[in-house]
């Protein structure tokens, strides 16, 4: 049987690290006292999963349908988001190596010629060489830079990871949604043949005179209650292929699913089995991305610093002077070398707002990185809090149905025996139809309630779908 210990307290040492580190991110966050906001997450209890797998990260599979496994094969690759935030990825790859290309000389050939008249004398001259340009990084402004594109950059990678737990826990739960409603679809089409059947009879015994109208009617009006709930599911149905359609990258026409009665009941007797349950939620990609964040603003910071600061730099060129006609002397050759230092000092006041500004900004990340930690702590124990209440909700959901069905089962026989009216049996009948109902639905929460659980601790199995 399934168990959910909300006993068992894992402290989350990780996340109180990543804060403290957060606090030292560069020379602005390093004077900031953290000591509340390490008190808070240190204060902070886990309930962790019992079961534990340290084999599959791909929960999906232990569903043992081969159907969901194609769908989120097929999403991983054609999900059209997942593919830009690969792209993001290569962008900011190639926007780091630029950064990186800055520590080393700039420059190239260069080639000019001039024809001038001054007081008709005619003076020709050209030139022909290379020239460079170095500067050097003595204030860390370059190394400010570096630092955060290689922070982009990892943002855009922990972007991919989210992206792609989000893909995977969507498609299950569309998956799911849409076997759900098709049940009870079933359900209701099953109900609707019965009172179709009943009132033939009542309507025989109406004619006979052993039965009256009100009867009848009772019966019409129960069964079209039946009929109205088929637009809705049409509708979710429909829904629950649309929502899938976006995440396979297609069209909802195209999103071909075939239903399996037994596939939630089966299921739900499963266990949420995660690695390492203790660290799947300071793995979370959003709190790694939300750091990576405060990484960027704190270097941007740096390098807005640095710029208040002068810019040194070598510049030189080598190459000929006048290189026209055919006799080129020595004299032809030239090279030139010329240390540079340029110090903005009338924007000054510009250059400090921007730093004061810059500042700021990385505060406000340091406060966007709490909170991160903050909503995700919240997330997952309402996920598990959310998944225990559902546990509960589907057991006295399958009581209700089975007493409900007991009762129309004893209603049924008393007819018979003549010792209760027609419409104590209707009666009946709608309440074990309704307890039907209400168990679909409980079965549906449930399933979905596990698959957010995943979605709440996928710190370990989303590093394991994108590379």
């Amino acid at each position: 049987m399934f168990k959910l210990n909300l006993t068992i307290n894992t402290k989350l040492s990780t996340l109180v690290l990543a804060l403290t580190l957060a606090g030292c991110v560069s020379s602005q966050q390093a004077t900031q006292d953290s000591t509340l906001s390490n008190t808070f997450f240190a204060e902070q209890n886990y309930a962790q999963e019992l079961a534990q797998s340290e084999t599959n990260s791909q929960w999906w599979q232990s569903y043992q349908s081969m159907q969901l496994n194609s769908l989120v094969t097929q999403a991983l690759e054609s999900n059209r988001n997942l593919a830009a935030a690969q792209l993001r990825f290569r962008a900011a790859m190639q926007q780091l190596g630029y950064e990186e290309a800055q520590y080393w000389p700039q420059g190239g050939l260069q080639g000019e010629a001039s024809r001038e008249s001054v007081a008709g004398s005619v003076q020709n001259s050209a030139s022909i060489g290379a020239g460079i340009n170095w500067q050097l990084d003595l204030f860390g402004r370059i190394s400010a830079l570096i630092e955060a594109a290689e922070a982009n950059s990892l943002q855009a990678q922990e972007q991919r990871h989210q992206l792609a737990a989000e893909v995977v826990s969507g498609v299950a739960r569309s998956f799911f949604e849409w076997q759900g409603n098709q049940l009870k679809l079933q359900i209701i089409n099953q109900q609707i043949a019965a009172l179709v059947a009943s009132i033939d009879v009542l309507q025989a015994r109406v004619d006979e005179g052993f039965a009256s109208k009100l009867d009848v009617n009772r019966t019409y009006a129960q069964l079209n209650q039946q009929k109205a709930l088929l637009p809705q599911i049409e509708t979710a149905l429909y829904q629950n292929k649309a929502t899938l359609a976006v995440f396979l990258g297609t069209t909802p026409e195209q999103v071909e699913l075939s239903f399996s009665a037994d596939l939630l009941s089966k299921n739900l007797i499963q266990p949420v089995a995660l690695i390492q349950p203790d660290k799947a939620v300071s793995l979370r990609p959003e709190i790694s991305i939300a750091r990576y964040q405060l990484l960027q603003q704190s270097a941007l910071a740096d390098a807005a610093d640095a710029a208040l600061y002068p810019d040194i730099s070598i510049s030189g060129f080598a190459g000929l002077l006048n290189p026209i006609g055919i006799d080129l002397s020595s004299n032809d050759d030239a090279w030139s070398l010329t240390p540079q230092l340029n110090w903005s000092i009338l924007s000054w006041p510009a250059l400090k707002a921007q730093a004061k500004a810059q500042s700021s900004l990385s505060q406000a990340a340091l406060a966007d990185y709490e909170n991160t930690i903050i909503s995700v702590i919240a997330e997952s124990q309402t996920a598990l809090v959310s998944m225990k209440q559902s546990k509960t909700l589907h057991e006295f959901a399958d009581k209700r149905l089975y007493y409900a069905e007991q009762a129309h089962l004893q209603a049924k026989a008393m007819y018979e025996e003549g010792q209760m009216p027609f419409l104590d049996l209707l009666s009946a009948r709608q309440d074990a139809l309704v307890a039907e109902q209400a168990s679909v639905d409980a079965k549906i929460a449930f399933m979905l309630a596990k698959i957010s659980t995943y979605k709440a601790f996928s710190g370990g199995w989303s590093r394991t779908l994108v590379q």
